[in-house]
């Protein structure tokens, strides 16, 4: 069995992000970077799959710059994954999420995998697109933010949840699954394991070697615009809080307009 989990390197929630007035591009010269969180889920989903099971293969792929090496090195190949690809092409720089899922069909094109795993979406975009996008163009069943897996053979049963419930599906292998927080608990790589994963086959490719021309984004980003500055507050005073509520109420309605 091959399982294929698609990861993605974005910046620490915790970065601070300089833009004082509207630009073009972001200055991300500082920004620290890291596995995408939802991604461990799908990074730990798959190594418990190859625990559990006897000549299972778990491949980490992701697209970006040489940086992600030491990401894939830390938190995909020191974990437990077997190998790692890279497609490393400047042209994909500020590819949109339709082109980034062309060029992730093409790359796992390359293999049959039976089971291909994403997060839920990536905490930079927050699009949640890509997943669902890859699983349409490669025509394969997909379920989307689950929470709980199991695996039979030739199958597999997930739960998600719903508003107001969770919801049961079951699919054919091949498959494509996207995780969220709930699945499991990603586990933390040990130093020795991070020492090995050196010596794990990490694969480098560009859009030529898949085959494939770069893929035209249909989206472009004109602008960033930092958000505006708060209002001063106004302070309610009054000496009874029927009073306070009705003056809040007047100008909530009046000033604010709000209702």
């Amino acid at each position: 069995m091959k399982i294929a989990v698609c990861v993605k390197q974005v910046p620490d929630s915790e970065t601070r992000i300089n833009l004082a007035a509207p630009a073009a591009e972001l200055d991300q010269s500082g920004f620290t970077r890291v596995l995408n969180p939802y991604d461990a889920y799908a990074v730990e989903e798959a190594i418990k799959i190859k625990e559990a099971g006897a000549e299972i293969e778990v491949t980490a792929i992701t697209i970006g710059p040489d940086t992600v090496k030491e990401t894939l090195k830390k938190d995909c190949l020191a974990v437990g994954c077997d190998k790692a690809v890279i497609i490393n092409d400047p042209a994909l720089d500020g590819a949109d999420e339709s082109a980034l899922a062309t060029v992730l069909t093409a790359a796992l094109g390359r293999d049959s995998y039976d089971l291909i795993l994403f997060g839920i979406k990536a905490i930079d975009d927050d699009s949640g697109q890509i997943g669902i996008m890859v699983a349409e163009k490669m025509g394969l069943p997909h379920v989307s933010t689950i929470t709980h897996l199991e695996m039979a053979e030739g199958s597999l049963t997930a739960h998600r949840e719903i508003e107001g419930g969770k919801e049961v599906v079951t699919a054919s292998l091949p498959a494509v699954l996207t995780c969220q927080k709930g699945l499991n608990e990603p586990r933390l790589p040990s130093l020795p394991n991070i020492m090995k994963a050196g010596m794990k086959p990490m694969e480098t490719l560009t859009c030529a070697d898949l085959g494939i021309e770069v893929p035209a984004s249909l989206v472009e980003i004109k602008l960033y615009s930092p958000p505006p500055s708060r209002a001063e507050c106004k302070l309610v005073e009054a000496e009874e809080p029927a009073a306070a509520a009705k003056e809040l109420a007047r100008l909530l309605h009046e000033e604010a307009k709000v209702i």
